[in-house]
């Protein structure tokens, strides 16, 4: 581990919990999906999920034992899934017929599953569960999100759902943290939103796609991350200032308040955080109040044509073509870059040269994933805790046997 600069940023993001950002999952192969932070879990096309990390409150949906699946492990669920979320300590999946389940840590309403005994306000909290429980009220559902601890649905009719912890506005509802309830236990519908065709959840901010091609945002906004020139809390849904004809977002779940969104035209548009240099402009890393470490409104990407999906980890992003190439830029501290190298930045996008035909890519806070469009799954970057290729660094990608 010898990053050129290693700031308190990157050291959260890095070192903490980790994300893999959902993306559109590929139509080819053997995997449908995948989600992580201390805990990965990854959708096949039989609508089957396996899992490894750290079990930490009951992530692979059994009382924990050793606190470590070292290897990936197929995960019971009540159905079969179509696409999985993980926050912090709380996992999620979107079942086949459109209803969704939840498992993990609840103190916050994670769940989603009403009061289950609680009174917040009274200091009695909602109770956690090992046990996948279906999240109440939902159906319909097409897409689900999770923030470190809330999490979003889009319904099939274009509205969007939202429970958890009201932190930085995350849930949308207009309600600020100094009020009581400082949680949604129960799903409520984010006003102000019709018409949704994508949604996107980073730590506690969010995106969400309208069927017109604009982009609406709400939740926290210390680095600019919702693109409306300034940098205040959003606490209900705003437009995107200057962007149309988008076609895909991320809010870059691991990241330090970053947002990106790519246009029907095939450029990649972004704004917020530059910290670790995730703007791919050739400037940073910069600290937080630097000339140049915030971008309160959308700019293009330069570079990059033919972007067909958008990736943002902790520290680094990737952009997949059209032609199954990837290109990415950002921290490359423990080779999530994937070039072979580590211990830097690239400040500008690189092309990934070990890995072709791509149909799908997936970023954690330091680790790199994809699925080819022959179904095998590929990693790299910082080592997850387990055994095999999961105990090693990897600069390079390498592919994982799944069960």
């Amino acid at each position: 581990m010898n990053p050129t600069r290693f700031g308190l940023a990157t050291a959260f993001a890095l070192l903490g919990p980790q994300l893999l950002v959902a993306q559109t999952p590929p139509t080819d192969g053997l995997i449908r999906h995948g989600a992580a932070r201390h805990f990965v879990l990854v959708v096949k096309t039989d609508g089957s999920v396996v899992g490894w990390g750290n079990e930490e409150d009951g992530m692979a949906a059994r009382p924990r034992s050793t606190g470590i699946v070292a290897a990936p492990t197929v995960i019971a669920l009540p159905g079969k899934v179509r696409q999985v979320a993980v926050g912090l300590l709380t996992a999620y999946a979107l079942l086949e017929d459109g209803t969704v389940v939840a498992w993990g840590d609840n103190h916050d309403g994670q769940l989603g599953n009403g009061a289950m005994g609680a009174n917040i306000v009274l200091g009695i909290y909602p109770k956690s569960s090992v046990t996948p429980m279906r999240v109440t009220g939902l159906e319909d559902i097409i897409q689900i999100e999770a923030g470190e601890r809330y999490a979003l649905a889009l319904r099939q009719d274009g509205t969007v759902w939202a429970w958890g912890l009201r932190d930085d506005g995350a849930i949308g509802d207009g309600k600020p943290t100094t009020l009581r309830p400082l949680s949604a236990i129960g799903p409520v519908q984010v006003p102000g939103l019709e018409g949704i065709t994508r949604i996107a959840a980073g730590r506690t901010h969010n995106l969400a796609l309208r069927r017109d091609g604009h982009v609406m945002s709400w939740g926290s906004n210390s680095e600019g991350e919702l693109g409306i020139g300034t940098r205040f809390t959003g606490w209900t849904p705003a437009e995107v200032t200057g962007l149309d004809r988008v076609v895909a977002i991320d809010a870059g779940g691991a990241a330090r308040g970053i947002s990106g969104v790519i246009r029907d035209d095939g450029a990649v548009w972004m704004w917020g955080s530059n910290v670790e240099t995730m703007m791919g402009n050739g400037e940073g890393p910069l600290s937080p109040d630097d000339p140049g470490a915030r971008t309160l409104l959308p700019v293009p990407l330069k570079g990059i044509a033919g972007a067909k999906s958008l990736s943002l980890g902790g520290g680094h992003a990737a952009v997949l073509l059209g032609d199954g190439s990837l290109r990415m830029w950002g921290h490359d501290g423990w080779g999530q870059i994937g070039v072979g190298t580590s211990g830097s930045y690239h400040k500008r996008p690189v092309k990934v040269t070990g890995l072709a035909n791509v149909a799908a890519v997936y970023l954690g806070g330091a680790h790199s994933f994809a699925v080819r469009t022959d179904g095998t799954f590929w990693i790299w970057g910082f080592r997850y805790r387990g055994a095999g290729l999961l105990a090693k660094d990897l600069q390079v990608p390498t592919r994982l046997d799944l069960p």
